[in-house]
């Protein structure tokens, strides 16, 4: 049997956290969206579905839809300024052998797969972002559905991801290599915590 892999994308396969609040703090300021202009408001956003807090805080679909776009077309132009964690291209080629590869995120599609493409990396099933669908746990189990009998593993880095993977019933790791602490992932009760992205392979 083989087990399904998922990874969440921002903070866990790729170290974006500064560009891309940089770009989301400076996207709610010019659309006027005043609950989030620091660290900590922005990071609060990720302690469940980032969208779903969001219209928890009164704005409307079009709004967020903009405050998003300027996000994802700045990542875009500035993607060669993110990196890869330490050795993940690594890691995901030697996963990919004997697993299936899937990447679940709160961004956009489009991001995602340009910047593996400039990478040299091909190696999921599937990149599913918010364009697709905002809420995580409905693309897990898109995946478990489409791809069943296998083993499910959601890799995050934080709150939100832990507490939508549970909701899927998958098992839900957190890393402390992404955006929040361990204080805070420990509240969400994950399956395991690792470390290190090396720690990935000694999963499996």
């Amino acid at each position: 049997m083989k087990n399904a892999i998922i990874f969440d994308y921002d903070g866990v396969l790729i170290d974006s956290l500064d560009i891309f609040m940089k770009y989301f703090i400076e996207s709610c300021k010019i659309h006027e969206f005043k609950d989030v202009y620091d660290k900590k408001s922005f990071l609060e956003l990720f302690s469940g579905n980032m969208y779903e807090n969001m219209f928890k805080k009164g704005l409307k679909k079009e709004e967020i839809l903009k405050i998003v776009n300027y996000v994802k077309n700045h990542l875009i132009k500035d993607q060669d300024k993110i990196p890869l964690f330490e050795n993940i291209d690594k890691i995901l080629k030697t996963l990919s052998k004997d697993n299936l590869l899937f990447v679940v995120t709160s961004n956009d599609t489009l991001v995602v797969k340009k910047y593996f493409n400039s990478k040299n990396i091909d190696l999921f099933e599937e990149i599913i972002g918010s364009d697709k669908e905002p809420n995580k746990t409905k693309k897990l189990n898109y995946i478990k559905e489409k791809y069943p009998n296998h083993k499910y593993y959601f890799f995050g880095d934080t709150v939100g991801d832990i507490l939508e993977g549970h909701k899927a019933e998958v098992n839900s790791v957190a890393v402390l290599w992404g955006w929040h602490d361990k204080k805070d992932l420990e509240k969400a009760k994950p399956d395991l915590i690792l470390k290190k992205p090396n720690d990935i392979l000694k999963m499996f």
